[in-house]
């Protein structure tokens, strides 16, 4: 091959490295981002134990239902914790913190274990009024959660999905507005009010739970 061709030939490699890159690149900037949801056993053997590689050790939170209440605690994959409850949920999104301590739920939990679908509930948690619409549609379950003047939807299972319930509602990032935590069949999906827009959005984060 002449000097002229293989320079031709590196240029051309060159283009396309170049075109790839910038593809990445915008795939990256165009994919929604969502954090991490973890339910413990996946936390105990994936997380803590670290078998398929590191795993970041800041920014954990735990989550814990409770009557009434969502516990919220900052933890790292170093600490031991002696007991852990089976239901607790571990969250990490870079930048998105959570308020520590008992964060006061919603009165009566037993209402939305099984939401009346179509039906829009007006509730309120912490003083802080909103309303919660839950609807089958093609695409999965949506619920429209309206606060503070504005409406978010969520279309959160898949198609076919049919059953689903309102596990917690609490203000986990201390901005006063109800965030959630929700099944929708094998799925548990964490929706925050400070990750939210008004219109259509992507849930949080969101894991499938482990079905033995």
């Amino acid at each position: 091959m002449s000097r002229r061709q293989t320079v031709s030939a590196v240029a051309r490699f060159a283009c396309v490295a170049v075109a790839c890159v910038a593809a990445a690149s915008l795939w990256a900037q165009a994919r929604p981002e969502t954090g991490l949801l973890l339910d413990a056993q996946t936390w105990r053997e994936e997380v803590v134990t670290a078998s398929t590689g590191p795993w970041p050790e800041e920014g954990w939170f735990r989550l814990v239902p409770l009557d009434q209440a969502v516990e919220v605690r900052a933890v790292k994959p170093s600490e031991q914790a002696t007991t852990v409850a089976a239901d607790a949920l571990y969250f990490r999104e870079p930048g998105v913190a959570l308020k520590e301590g008992r964060r006061t739920g919603y009165r009566y939990p037993a209402v939305l274990q099984q939401p009346r679908m179509g039906v829009q509930h007006e509730l309120s948690v912490g003083g802080t009024r909103f309303s919660l619409l839950a609807a089958y549609v093609d695409q999965g379950i949506r619920y429209t959660i309206a606060y503070a003047g504005e409406s978010h939807d969520y279309v959160l299972g898949g198609p076919g999905a049919d059953h689903t319930v309102v596990r917690a509602i609490a203000d986990l990032d201390g901005d006063r507005q109800p965030d959630f935590v929700i099944d929708v069949d094998d799925g548990v999906y964490l929706l925050l009010s400070t990750r939210a827009r008004p219109g259509l959005n992507a849930p949080t984060a969101h894991y499938t739970e482990q079905i033995s």
